[in-house]
């Protein structure tokens, strides 16, 4: 059997154990699997699991109120190398948009 046959085989194991709710031993001992060979490739599944998940960036959606920027606040400074911007409140948003976008842009 070749190694990816093997893999392929594993995989549909791991998948109906996962299915079944059951723990690792007694699905093992149902099923006349090997418990160490089980465990072998429950690690290998899920360790590339989390590798692929790391792999790819992870995105929060953020939604503030007002009173995040309280109008007592003073400015806040952008920095990017040797340059900075100060937005103060009220700023107008869509220039803060168009130099943000200009500072993004390699020199």
């Amino acid at each position: 059997m070749t190694l990816k046959n093997k893999r392929i085989e594993w995989k549909e194991r791991y998948t109906t154990w996962k299915e079944s709710g059951k723990s690792i031993a007694e699905w093992c001992r149902n099923e006349e699997i090997t418990l160490h060979q089980m465990y072998y490739w429950v690690r290998q599944f899920e360790e590339e699991s989390v590798s692929s998940e790391a792999d790819s960036p992870q995105w929060l959606t953020v939604q503030l109120g007002e009173e995040a920027f309280p109008s007592k606040q003073g400015a806040i400074f952008v920095h990017k190398g040797d340059l900075s911007v100060e937005v103060r409140t009220g700023a107008d948003m869509a220039l803060l948009s168009d130099i943000l976008l200009v500072l993004q842009r390699p020199c």
